[in-house]
């Protein structure tokens, strides 16, 4: 069964709240662009994981999407998917990359569209988060489990060359194709029940309570300024800036497009965008509404709790 779903980042639905947002012609625009392109294709590596894990008889396994541990001080530990049962766990790492992927002792070599990209062995990588979630478990007071890793490679068209001689790989890398096979044989290796019910009960609550989604501020990685960024409705058809209100509709003055609702995605971008509430003025500056009457009528409409007094009211989303 599922206790932690897969979601689309938080991450990267800021990144590309931002992208829309800023000029076109902004300096840092192509790396945030570049910047979204790995976020997207490490979030497909996962959904075509997930396509298969709800494969697996429900019973079988506990399933954990997108884990992030602290180890130390501040130092974490990311797992794409993590599988527990009482026999042990086993935890996934998808790797997405198109071209050619050849894997060595010391590198992963990704060759695509002329460029060569040198990454970290993903069996390094795979060993290191074995011996940290043993140090994690440890640390939490859990009896000593069978911790398995398996490199999971999410393109049916990526070329997989491993170095000859390198057994490891060989056993810890699979295609996405082989994945369920993979999984029932590491399952059907260990054939001790050696977790009891009240034991991964305590695991499931303690993943769940030390997951610790990933921060960044987009502004200062990007170098942008909050004052750089495009305010309005955005258009859904032309997806031009901004659409005027009139008489509870949004219009695109670009396309003439009219819509009741273009505004929800604006209140997305806003919170998105780093603000944690808004009062009546500053959504009406956000979404360039003509006045503070119609700010209130939309903001009826969206029905978000708030705190404080009517001329103070702050709204938070639910």
């Amino acid at each position: 069964m599922f206790v932690k779903n897969l979601k689309v980042p938080i991450i990267l639905q800021k990144a590309e709240a931002l992208e829309k947002r800023i000029p076109p012609n902004h300096p840092r625009i192509s790396d945030l662009k570049s910047f979204i392109k790995n976020l997207r294709s490490g979030y497909n590596g996962e959904r075509k994981i997930n396509y298969y894990l709800n494969q697996i008889p429900p019973q079988r396994f506990y399933i954990f999407h997108d884990l992030r541990l602290q180890y130390g001080e501040n130092a974490y530990f990311q797992i794409d998917a993590l599988l527990l049962c009482s026999r042990g766990i086993f935890m996934l790492d998808g790797k997405n990359h198109s071209g050619k992927l050849t894997i060595e002792p010391n590198q992963m070599i990704q060759d695509y569209d002329g460029k060569r990209v040198i990454y970290e062995n993903p069996i390094s990588q795979a060993n290191r988060h074995n011996l940290l979630l043993n140090y994690f478990l440890e640390k939490n007071k859990i009896p000593a489990v069978p911790i398995e890793s398996l490199v999971v490679i999410c393109r049916s068209s990526t070329e997989l060359v491993i170095s000859p001689g390198y057994t490891e790989a060989a056993k810890k890398v699979c295609r996405l194709s082989d994945l369920l096979k993979k999984l029932d044989g590491l399952y059907h290796r260990y054939n001790r029940e050696l977790l009891d019910n009240k034991t991964l009960e305590k695991i499931k609550k303690l993943l769940l309570k030390k997951h610790t989604p990933l921060y960044t501020d987009l502004y200062e990685k990007f170098e942008i300024s909050k004052t750089e960024v495009v305010t309005g409705v955005q258009c859904p058809k032309c997806l031009s800036f901004s659409m005027d209100y009139h008489r509870k509709i949004w219009q695109c003055p670009t396309c003439k497009f009219v819509s009741q609702d273009a505004y929800l995605n604006a209140v997305r971008d806003y919170f998105l965008l780093g603000n944690s509430s808004f009062t009546n003025m500053e959504l009406r500056s956000f979404l360039h509404v003509p006045s503070s009457r119609a700010t209130t009528y939309t903001i009826s409409l969206l029905n978000f709790p708030y705190t404080g007094s009517t001329k103070g009211r702050s709204y938070h989303p639910p």
